[in-house]
Formats: structure tokens, sequence, C-alpha cells
């Protein structure tokens, strides 16, 4: 986004000062403020480094719009557009878990007032607290006419105990037009799961509405959206390979992986033709898959396994040319 096109009253010191922080400390090493971290899978397939470990890692779940501010302007239904981003000790560039541009803009309502998430690009580590970065505006007539819904930043620290089990909590972004509460969860030392789905037998009816969800044995009520059709066919490219929104989290190592696949009528979620549900055991690297039968189709869940991007890697730094 265009720094000289928002008002810096608006949304005050946050997004315009973190920039010019970051652009400080960084820029010179790292590039520009807009550059995007490393992919998922560092480690899957090449020896990691001695110094990379299992790390305690942020599980971001949601995001919604909890309160909208409509004397300001806006009204449901929302047509948002913008981005989210994290930043961790890891490494300082962003790590997209929301991305919109003006013409692929997402309709929230009152009554699902979920964001779909497309995103980490990788597990988002926790040593250092994780900044998270909030850039989203609401689509009106003209793009003159756009308003901000929400911009800032903000910091997450852990306040619990490393010690007890895994548990759910909530941090907000306010500001004038609008609050957003995303739900996340510290993961003790874990490790990274990058998921491929594909349908390797029989078709996906376009009538079905297919979700795609992942959870932790250690925070079994909590699930990861990967992906939810809700009013449209699932999306199944060349060689079967379903297309999932999101399809990088994490579990501790000591913990299990659960994905499940439901599919229900397109206008009816509670009306269930199938479902399905694979486990699996994480693995510090490699791959593992398992089948899950439906039977209009047979589809296939792989994991790749990864530790988690090393804070010792200095990833992406740029090497200098004297």
């Amino acid at each position: 986004m265009d720094e000289g096109r928002f008002d810096e009253e608006e949304y005050e010191y946050d997004i315009v000062g973190f920039r010019k922080t970051w652009d400080v400390c960084y820029a010179d090493d790292y590039g520009s403020f807009e550059e995007i971290t490393v992919p998922s899978g560092r480690y899957t397939f090449r020896p990691a480094p001695k110094y990379a470990v299992c790390e305690n890692v942020l599980q971001i779940f949601s995001v919604k719009v909890t309160q909208l501010k409509e004397e300001e302007g806006l009204h449901w239904p929302l047509h948002v557009y913008g981005s989210m981003a994290t930043r961790d000790s890891a490494d300082p560039r962003r790590n997209l878990f929301f991305h919109r541009t003006r013409d692929n803009c997402q309709i929230v309502t009152q009554e699902d007032p979920f964001l779909l998430l497309t995103g980490p690009s990788r597990a988002v580590v926790l040593i250092d607290p994780v900044t998270f970065e909030v850039e989203l505006k609401a689509k009106c007539k003209t793009e003159s006419e756009d308003k901000i819904l929400n911009f800032g930043v903000f910091d997450y620290r852990h306040q619990g105990s490393l010690q007890v089990p895994p548990f759910i909590t909530t941090r907000s972004s306010s500001c004038k037009r609008s609050e957003l509460e995303f739900t996340v969860a510290l993961l003790p030392r874990s490790v990274e799961a990058t998921i491929c789905v594909k349908v390797i037998r029989g078709s996906w009816p376009d009538h079905y509405r297919g979700r795609v969800i992942s959870r932790t044995a250690s925070i079994s009520h909590g699930g990861v959206v990967l992906l939810d059709t809700r009013y449209g066919k699932m999306s199944v490219k060349r060689y079967g390979v379903v297309e999932l929104l999101r399809n990088v989290v994490s579990v501790e190592s000591g913990g299990q992986l659960k994905v499940s696949v439901v599919a229900s009528q397109v206008d009816d979620e509670e009306n269930v033709i199938a479902e399905g549900l694979v486990d699996f055991k994480p693995k510090t690297a490699g791959e593992t898959f398992s089948n899950c039968d439906l039977g209009f189709c047979l589809m296939r869940f792989w994991i790749h396994w990864s530790l988690p991007c090393s804070v010792d890697e200095n990833v992406g730094l740029q090497k200098h040319v004297v």
C-alpha cells in the first residue's frame, strides 16, 4: 500500500512510525519494508543446521471483526482488502497471513465476520515478541471513497507458563472504525507442517461445500481452517491438487496433528454428506501421507515436516558487494 495515500491522523503513529523504525534497523540488510519472508519447509529435504531446534511458535487460528462503528461511515456487509502480517526474530520480513487486492476483496457480513486467512507462509517463531501489522480497508463505490477499516501495529507477548498445556487466547486491534479479534495459541517445542491435499480417485461434486480443518491433540477444540469453499465448489487443480487457502500449521513435537475434511450441501452446511479424519505423528523432517475415503472420492493428505526457521541462520540476509 502506498503510504502517501492514507491520512496519518487516522491511524496515528503506528504504521508510519513502525515503517520508519524498521527501515533504519533492517532495510540495508533485508531490503524493502514489503519484502516477504522465506517459505515453509526450509529443512524438509535438506540437513538442518545444528542450531535449528523445535521452537516455541504462535498458532494463528482466526481473525474476526468484533465491532464495527457505523457512525464512522462503515456498514455491513464489508468488502475488505489489504494485508495482515507478522514479523518475528527468525526473520524481520513480512510473514503474510491475509492479503487481498481491491479487485479481489472478501465480503464480510455481521453473521459471518471472520476473515479468510491465507497464511502464515511459515511457522511464526515466538522467542522475542511477535509483531502484528494490520492494514485493512473497506471498498466503497470508488477507490477515492475507500475507508480505513483497521490499521495498526501491536506486539504479542506470551504471559502464561510454558509448563501448562497450550490454551487459546485472544488479542485485539482497535481503531476508530472497528475492532479485530485475533485468536491465537502458543505451542511449545513445535515443528512446522506444510499440508498438501490431492484427489487421487473419483472427483469432488460441484454442488458440495468442502471444509478442511487441522487440529493439534493438545487443543482439540480449536481448529485452523485450511479451506472453506462456502458458496462455491472445491477448487481442484491439475493432477487432482486441492487449492488450500492455508497450508502451514504448527504442532508440538510430542503431540499429534489431525486433519479433517467435511463435505456438505453448498446451501446447508448442517447437511453433511461425508467426512473423514487422518492423524499424523510429527517429525522434524521428511514427509508422511495418509488416505481418506469419502465414498465419492479418495483424498490423499501429504505432510512436509520441518523444524521452524532458525533464529541463528540469518535467513534472507543480503550480502553486500564491495
